[in-house]
């Protein structure tokens, strides 16, 4: 499982945004009411640029064992 955190972590952060989009197009959660456009952009460039520095200091390779 160590060599796939990276990766679920980055998935999941990728797919937030698409998921907030959904709910906000099903008027379920708005989330422009909690966090502008703007701000939303640089909290995943944000997390891109840390999940990134965290995988290039990780020893165990992407799918690899521990």
């Amino acid at each position: 499982m160590r060599g796939f955190r990276t990766l679920i972590v980055n998935t999941l952060v990728a797919l937030l945004p698409v998921a907030a989009e959904v709910l906000r197009f099903l008027e379920v959660f708005d989330w422009h009411l909690y966090l502008e456009p703007r701000d939303a952009l640089w909290a995943m460039l944000i997390v891109g640029g840390l999940n990134i520095f965290l995988r290039r200091i990780t020893r165990t390779p992407i799918g690899g064992d521990a």
